[in-house]
């Protein structure tokens, strides 16, 4: 028997719907996408790129190992950008959730241009993204400010490897360009 979803009644289309649920990556698939982040969708999940990146806190216990980071917003132009479990850890996402849940998340300046960013996610580069995100994160940093054109490596102890370019940042989100794929 075939599931129907039903929508709601309102403007919500489809594609929101869909894009809210928990959809995996799918090993060796490689997603390259741009996203928003804000005060109240701060978590970043690695997802396949049906799914919004962006998601609230209020998620973090639903999305377990998916959930894989968490941007801090200050009243200036500074942002950063933690670990979930750091971020379980510290508090940010309240006392009930268990950093049982999440897996480890490692992250560092990924020392390339954003000029190299881009031929990298354009040619698909898989072997240059996981290079570069071995070295940067081999000190294991898991909280990291922000600035505009950084070049963020992310990988995860689930495999998954990534590289974000920040694009705009202002006192309340944070748009970046992405790529990640999960080995």
């Amino acid at each position: 028997m075939v599931q129907v979803m039903e929508l709601p009644r309102n403007k919500t289309t489809a594609q929101e719907v869909l894009s809210e649920l928990v959809i995996p990556a799918v090993p060796g698939e490689y997603y390259a996408y741009h996203s928003e982040f804000t005060e109240d969708k701060p978590l970043y999940v690695l997802m396949k790129c049906k799914a919004n990146k962006a998601r609230s806190i209020a998620t973090a216990e639903e999305l377990g190992h998916e959930a894989n980071l968490l941007f801090l917003f200050d009243s200036s132009v500074q942002a950063q950008v933690c670990a979930i479990k750091l971020a379980q850890a510290s508090g940010l996402l309240g006392d009930y959730v268990s950093g049982d849940l999440f897996g480890e998340t490692w992250i560092a300046p990924a020392k390339i241009t954003a000029e190299d960013f881009y031929d990298l996610r354009s040619r698909k580069d898989v072997a240059g993204m996981v290079k570069t995100c071995e070295t940067a994160c081999s000190r294991r940093e898991v909280s990291l400010a922000l600035c505009p054109n950084l070049v963020v490596a992310m990988m995860t102890d689930g495999g998954k490897y990534g590289l974000f370019l920040v694009k705009e940042l202002t006192p309340s989100s944070i748009r970046i360009d992405a790529c990640h794929i999960l080995l």
